[in-house]
């Protein structure tokens, strides 16, 4: 209990319990109003609690059944900055102890009914709370004997009234501290346990694709090839009836379409499974790996105009011509698609110093829509137009891995002034193992309109 005069909260524990009608000292009592027993938290101030509100806090369970005691633990351990819970006996004690998990128990030994030892004894007897640290704070004779059955039934300490305030928050903030960096460790091991299991999952949903994968690549494209082959065999023959023509016709169609798709699946695959789509660098070409290309566009749509502007006439290298073929391929088909049928697509190539070459593709008309742009290079995104409903959405992507795997970049630009520009920047030779060496590594990401 505290004296009248008291100068010091911990005169609050210095007097037995045979001064039961002391008075508070007005300066420890709490600015807010107090909560109910079981859920009392320290009444700290509004700068404390702010100052408290972004660090982790433990919880201190106080357990005496004298109010005035109670409150000057509270203000012994305020500066603290912790939850402090309150409570005014045995029992009450425990049942907070069911609620939550504290750093350490305060408790006082003589109380009414259940005293603290038989309730350190009883929290001892629980798992959860086997190893929770207890302190007594009493004001019993220094007998050995007390002390010695205090720390039989629990007690990590054991402290006499009067208790020097430093001393008190000292042992309480080891406890504290100890408290807050297990609850660390926990949350770092929940942290690693959920990513070990989002791991696995990311392990067995690979192997789901790559196990798709095979059978993409065989079940499918067997029989794919044998309805190819079939249909270009009819269509070969000259007496072939118009009917029949059509058909195979469409069906050579349709078959050359799932190819199409069956070979983006399967770069898509590669790309995200199995650490990107594989090149075989050998010497040869650009610029003739491009009019090729254009010769077989004009060829199948020759009501629309490509203009080929090539710095040099010859533009060799070190680069997968096949894997090349497929990027070019794409982008001037896309520029058709997404262009006014009276309006040309440029190709463009030249080079900067000795080491870099560029290619660009440029189209007229509406420049690409804004929110389209962030995303444009990510799979299964499809343009706005109807005819792209027939479309993965695979192709820019598979482009960029291929223009990667060589350690390239590839960007874009789009503007109602330029229309939209595809820029492509290669090494003269493929870096297949790494960028860190690639002129084209520093060049910017795709830029808005």
């Amino acid at each position: 209990m505290l004296e009248a005069g008291a100068r010091h909260p911990a005169d609050a524990l210095r007097y037995s319990r045979s001064t039961p009608n002391a008075r508070v000292n007005a300066s420890l009592k709490p600015s807010v109003p107090r909560t109910p027993v079981l859920t009392a938290v320290s009444d700290l101030s509004p700068r404390r609690i702010h100052e408290a509100s972004d660090a982790p806090r433990a919880r201190i369970l106080l357990v005496d059944d004298t109010p005035s005691n109670l409150l000057a633990l509270e203000a012994i351990l305020e500066p603290l900055g912790q939850q402090v819970v309150s409570v005014r006996s045995g029992d009450e004690a425990l049942k907070a102890l069911l609620l939550d998990e504290y750093a350490c128990v305060l408790m006082d030994v003589q109380m009414p009914g259940l005293d603290g030892l038989e309730t350190a004894r009883l929290v001892r007897t629980r798992e959860r709370t086997k190893h929770l640290p207890i302190l007594f704070v009493t004001a019993l004779s220094r007998e050995a004997a007390y002390v010695t059955r205090g720390y039989e039934y629990g007690a990590v300490d054991y402290l006499l009234k009067p208790v020097d305030p430093d001393i008190l928050r000292a042992k309480v903030s080891v406890f504290v501290e100890l408290y807050l960096r297990g609850e660390k460790l926990r949350q770092q091991a929940l942290e690693l346990a959920e990513r070990r299991r989002v791991e696995e999952e990311l392990q067995r949903a690979t192997e789901l694709e790559q196990q798709l994968v095979g059978i993409v690549g065989h079940d499918i494209r067997t029989p794919l090839a044998a309805i190819l082959t079939t249909a270009n065999a009819q269509l070969s023959r000259e007496l072939l009836p118009d009917a029949q023509r059509k058909a195979f016709e469409r069906v050579a169609r349709g078959g050359e379409r799932i190819q199409r798709i069956v070979d983006q699946l399967l770069d898509f695959t590669r790309a995200r499974v199995g650490g990107g789509i594989p090149v075989v660098p050998g010497a040869g070409d650009l610029n003739e790996l491009c009019r090729k290309l254009v010769d077989e566009l004009r060829a199948a749509k020759p009501e629309r105009s490509i203009l080929c502007d090539f710095a040099r006439d010859s533009l060799p290298g070190v680069w997968d011509l096949d894997r090349l073929a497929q990027v070019v391929a794409n982008l001037l088909d896309n520029a058709l698609k997404y262009s006014p049928r009276d309006t040309p697509v440029r190709l463009r190539t030249y080079e900067q110093g000795a080491d870099t070459v560029y290619l660009e593709v440029q189209n007229a008309g509406a420049p690409i829509p804004a929110h389209l742009l962030p995303t444009l290079f990510q799979p299964f995104r499809r343009g706005d137009g109807a005819d792209q409903r027939e479309s993965l959405g695979l192709g820019l992507y598979i482009a960029r891995s291929i223009v990667e795997a060589h350690g390239g970049t590839l960007r874009v630009e789009s503007t109602p002034d330029v229309g939209t520009i595809f820029s492509l920047c290669l090494p003269r030779q493929a870096l297949v193992e790494t960028r860190a060496h690639s002129a084209c590594a520093g060049v910017s990401e795709p830029m808005t309109a």
